[in-house]
């Protein structure tokens, strides 16, 4: 059945107000990861281990869209979590404003609590997504719009992060978020759902063949691969502070401009999937997606970075989002939450892992190389796994029109 002009401005509406949310709650992580460095004094391989803890949460994004999917309140499968979702998100981070003594595991413990709401309202709107794209055959150009607004938002995370991180302290700045989770709060204003828990067992049953199905492996395997950079996360802030000397609002700027040309890249895709077939950007983005990596050996000084920052941006949203587009078609019918958050969970295992990894073989590697050294180390992995991704690709788009 096809939607009227007006609920689909509603899904947009939706879709924009808890993608802003979620960007702008990301105005603390270059506060954070100064906060690890020189408030607690954590070296990379410490810090990369507390972020990997922090983080958690977004690689059980499954059981999440579980409770989604298969636990309705007041037999609605979407709304009531979202509103959950959005107070526990926006509480954490008030607590964290009320602290008054950085300490490990009080810090943690709230930030794993903002995880925690913040990937339940994500599974909810994701699993929005998912039901209304594919009954429009509309799931790249939605997540293209979600992805360019996260994009969008980080024009004003990145140099406002970098300010902030230099200038206020961080209980103010944990303040300054905790206003955004209400943004999602309220666009659940148009978010319509039927009264239509599914069937006793059928999520179930949907999930179990998803998950013994050859696809279903297939295209894990190649978002994990794809996604797995050491360079990225800890090592590349190590990186810049300690053998670029680049300032929390040099660092900044350059997260500013990898989120401008990341919103290009998602636009340009959300404008391109319909002229060129998924196939096709799946190709390009092993293909291409290798060399993309190997530029990460151009971070010399802070032009160079900005420039390599720019390009990844604009190309790499693109042809992450094809596999995204990809993972959204995948999802079966009554477990789309659990389904596409099984899928997200693969991104963000990579990205937790290759995070962790970079830390470690960062320190492991000082005493051994120069800077460049692990740099190099570090890249080469990066580009080696994306170039993995090749042979498994047929099986990755089986089905596929």
């Amino acid at each position: 059945m096809a939607e009227r002009p007006g609920r689909l401005d509603r899904i947009y509406l939706f879709f924009g107000a808890c993608y802003l949310a979620q960007g702008m709650s990301g105005v603390i992580y270059e506060p954070v990861s100064y906060l690890l460095k020189d408030g607690l004094g954590l070296d990379a391989a410490r810090s990369s281990s507390f972020i990997w803890w922090m983080t958690l949460p977004m690689l059980v994004k499954p059981l999440f869209g579980l409770l989604s999917d298969l636990v309705p309140i007041a037999r609605l499968r979407r709304r009531p979590h979202m509103i959950l979702a959005c107070l526990l998100w926006g509480g954490a981070l008030a607590a964290l404003a009320a602290g008054r003594q950085v300490r490990y595991w009080p810090l943690l413990a709230m930030l794993v609590c903002v995880n925690v709401g913040l990937v339940l309202a994500d599974v909810v709107c994701d699993a929005v997504m998912v039901e209304q794209g594919q009954r429009q055959g509309k799931t790249g150009p939605y997540q293209a719009a979600q992805i360019g607004i996260l994009y969008a938002t980080i024009v004003v995370t990145g140099a406002g992060g970098g300010w902030l991180a230099a200038h206020v302290p961080a209980r103010e700045t944990f303040a300054l978020a905790a206003c955004f989770p209400g943004l999602a709060l309220a666009a659940v204003a148009w978010l319509r759902e039927p009264e239509s828990p599914p069937r006793p067992g059928f999520g179930w049953a949907a999930l179990r063949g998803l998950f013994v199905s050859r696809r279903f492996w297939a295209v894990s395997a190649v978002i994990f691969l794809w996604s797995f950079s050491p360079f990225l996360g800890t090592a590349e802030f190590y990186y810049q502070v300690d053998a670029l000397k680049l300032s929390p609002v040099a660092i900044g700027w350059i997260e500013t401009i990898g989120g401008l040309t990341g919103a290009l890249g998602a636009a340009a895709y959300g404008r391109m999937i319909g002229r060129w077939p998924l196939r096709r950007w799946l190709r390009a983005s092993v293909l291409w997606g290798a060399p993309l990596a190997l530029s990460y050996l151009l971070f010399l000084d802070l032009a160079t970075a900005a420039a390599v920052t720019a390009v990844v941006g604009l190309v790499g949203v693109a042809f992450r989002l094809s596999l995204m587009d990809l993972a959204a078609r995948a999802c079966p019918e009554g477990a789309e939450a659990a389904a596409f958050a099984a899928y997200m969970s693969v991104f963000n295992l990579a990205a937790s892992s290759s995070n962790l990894a970079g830390g470690w073989l960062l320190e492991a590697l000082k005493p051994r190389l120069p800077s460049y050294g692990c740099l190099s180390v570090l890249v080469a992995i990066g580009a080696l796994c994306t170039a993995a991704c090749w042979p498994l690709l047929p099986a990755a788009s089986a089905g596929l029109d």
